[in-house]
């Protein structure tokens, strides 16, 4: 192909590229209008959501870790968590080896149960059976002694009357007398203490038995339970610092098995960019929403903001993310029953004014002329600066309190 013609073709080619964006050009400068302006809003009704986005973590409220430690020395069983699980006040976390506690334990316990039969038995005094059986037996010696004495009288009378009986016969029936007297004061002797009530000593000295025994056991219990690691909040488990077979000494006794986060109240710890630090109050509402909970929304307020700027701590994924811009942390305490977890990050924004049902034009639409707030108002006569009262604004719109009423059209 010869040259000139390859230049005719690149010469039209480039003609094309540039009348389109003239054709452009030239079409919407017939659009403006005498005022320069391109665009028509109509008021009307609608919604103010003014709000400051920010980056954020959540953490547990009070922003710190509870590590938790053995009490007694031992061997670990078992650590029955891990990183990133969650716990429940009380719930066991680990174990130590504790078969000899638990054999102390119940033998603790069996003492105490023997101490408290031998107070009852003592209290209730002897059986019916037995204070049968010393009745009986009381009886039976009074009758023995009632017959020796009569035998006795008896043998006196013969001796006396002739010596029908000798005086050893005499002197025997007397001593069989004087033993069955013996015998009945053993038994109505045994028969008061059968029926007698406990000393007071002797119940003292029973109830102080059952004390040392209820000690000893409460001593042994508590030995034992502490074998139990458990977690003193809910939470979630942050670190697992042992595991299964270590040892515990004297010298690692305080050394923390697991570090545990309070979970019983959540906060954001949101970055707020130094533009916006002002807008910042405490109380105002904030709406948190992450990737790992996509279409859903949580809340908050604001409970506590930093007193000075620092660097941000939070970073996203994105490389061209800035890292050295100041922020203000401000700490969003979450409403109850929210399912974020400990570390998450999230996006919060916080509300700064929300209106609804209120009459709004474009914020672009709005001029200031000597400090007062003027919109180019559409007539019959053309277009024609109106001055408005402006009430909240947010990043697209702003709402009129005075100057327009719905459907009145406005240029910019």
């Amino acid at each position: 192909m010869p040259a000139y013609r390859r230049n005719l073709y690149f010469f039209a080619a480039l003609g094309v590229v540039l009348f389109v964006p003239f054709v452009w050009f030239v079409t919407s400068m017939v659009r403006r209008n005498s005022n320069g302006l391109t665009r028509e809003f109509r008021a009307r009704r609608g919604e103010i959501n003014w709000r400051i986005a920010a980056r954020g973590r959540v953490e547990g409220a009070t922003s710190q870790e509870t590590k938790l430690a053995s009490r007694v020395v031992g061997r670990l069983k078992e650590v029955t968590v891990t990183d990133g699980d969650p716990v429940r006040k009380g719930q066991v976390v680990a174990v130590l080896e504790n078969g000899d506690l638990k054999a102390r334990v119940d033998e603790a316990r069996a003492n105490l149960e023997r101490a408290q039969a031998l107070l009852q038995r003592l209290l209730n005094g002897a059986r019916p059976e037995e204070r049968s059986a010393a009745r009986a037996e009381m009886e039976e010696a009074q009758a023995a002694a009632e017959n020796a004495r009569q035998n006795y009288e008896r043998a006196q009378q013969l001796f006396q009357d002739g010596g029908i009986v000798s005086q050893s016969a005499l002197d025997q029936a007397q001593r069989d007398w004087k033993m069955g007297q013996a015998k009945l004061e053993s038994a109505r002797e045994r028969y008061k203490l059968i029926m007698a009530p406990p000393r007071s000593e002797d119940v003292l000295a029973a109830k102080a038995d059952v004390e040392l025994a209820r000690a000893r056991l409460a001593q042994a219990e508590d030995n034992y339970q502490n074998t139990f690691v458990r977690s003193p909040v809910d939470g979630v488990i942050v670190k697992r610092n042992m595991n299964p077979g270590e040892s515990i000494s004297y010298e690692s006794l305080f050394q923390p098995i697991v570090s545990v986060a309070d979970t019983t109240r959540l906060i954001v710890r949101a970055e707020v960019d130094e533009t916006d630090i002002g807008k910042i109050q405490i109380g105002q509402r904030a709406d948190i929403r992450c990737e790992a909970y996509p279409g859903q929304t949580f809340y908050g307020r604001v409970a506590r903001i930093s007193g000075g700027l620092g660097k941000k701590k939070v970073q996203t994924d994105n490389p061209t993310e800035k890292i050295d811009t100041d922020v203000l942390e401000t700490f969003v305490e979450v409403d109850p029953g929210s399912p974020l977890r400990v570390g998450l990050r999230v996006d919060v924004y916080v509300q700064l004014a929300r209106k609804e049902n209120v009459l709004i034009v474009p914020r672009r639409a709005v001029m200031l002329t000597d400090g007062v707030p003027l919109v180019q108002l559409k007539t019959a006569a053309g277009l024609r600066s109106q001055p408005v009262r402006l009430g909240a604004q947010d990043g697209m719109h702003v709402e009129i309190l005075e100057g327009l009423k719905e459907d009145d059209v406005v240029a910019y």
